[in-house]
């Protein structure tokens, strides 16, 4: 019987999604024989570890599917009045890139969903201390708690998706009056959240040292670095397969410029 070759597709998707692999099985190893390394230890650890991530995969991948519904709403905001929405050819990039795609990106939405939630904590405990427990994963089932995290995560990557697309496709936003190009959510500029996410979480917790609030932000960002190192690789794949479906539902118009007053050359208002 002839063998089945291996699919190119799986193997890139495999070869991208590495990083997230290697911090798991990390955490298999740490957890399960040394110590508890992200707040579950012993044989527990093997099936907690696994449903954490795969229960996280799921609902940040979600939204990646409404990606063209979201294109859609960005085109009826962007195309208004004096602006539109048009696409620099010269700046797409949905290909997988170590920095983009296993630091800057993951790091953005980890950044993010911290800070989601330091704002959801300062609603709920206002005028409350907000202790370590708080923060932390619950040793019990609490739905209040399952349904928060399901939002945020949900809320957070629908959001970044549709920025990190904007900025594959190299789309932008276009003054029609003055020529003025504008980018739309460029990942280096939105890395805010990063810092901002990080130093409420930290500052919420008046009941430990500032050491032991970050060894806990520490074990929470390798909890949620696989998941959304998954994400990205899956969304860098789905953008490669759907660009044609997803320029049409943003309608963004090629830009060009006439260089020396007869050379167009693309990425620039003519």
């Amino acid at each position: 019987m002839a063998s089945v070759p291996n699919n190119p597709s799986k193997r890139e998707f495999l070869r991208g999604a590495w990083p997230a692999f290697a911090v798991l099985l990390m955490t298999f190893v740490i957890s399960t024989l040394i110590t508890e390394f992200t707040f579950v230890g012993g044989a527990k650890a093997l099936w907690v570890v696994s449903f954490r991530f795969f229960y996280l995969s799921v609902i940040l991948l979600l939204p990646i599917f409404l990606l063209p519904r979201l294109c859609i709403l960005l085109q009826n905001l962007g195309n208004r009045g004096k602006w539109r929405l048009v696409q620099i050819p010269a700046d797409r990039d949905p290909r997988v890139a170590p920095l983009k795609n296993w630091v800057l990106r993951p790091l953005q939405g980890i950044g993010l969903m911290m800070l989601m939630a330091t704002k959801l904590l300062a609603v709920l405990y206002a005028g409350s201390a907000v202790t370590a427990s708080t923060l932390l994963p619950p040793m019990q089932f609490q739905a209040a708690r399952f349904l928060s995290v399901t939002s945020i995560a949900f809320l957070a990557s629908a959001l970044l998706s549709l920025l990190w697309t904007v900025d594959d496709l190299g789309i932008r936003f276009h003054d029609r009056k003055t020529g003025e190009v504008k980018m739309i959510g460029k990942y280096l500029g939105f890395l805010l959240p990063v810092f901002f996410g990080f130093y409420g979480i930290v500052s919420l917790i008046d009941t430990h040292s500032q050491i032991l609030a970050a060894r806990y932000i520490v074990q929470m960002v390798i909890i949620l670095y696989p998941p959304f190192v998954f994400l990205n690789v899956f969304h860098a794949r789905y953008i490669r397969q759907h660009e044609s479906l997803l320029l049409g539902c943003l309608k963004a118009s090629p830009l060009v410029i006439i260089v020396d007053g007869d050379s167009p050359e693309p990425g620039k208002p003519s």
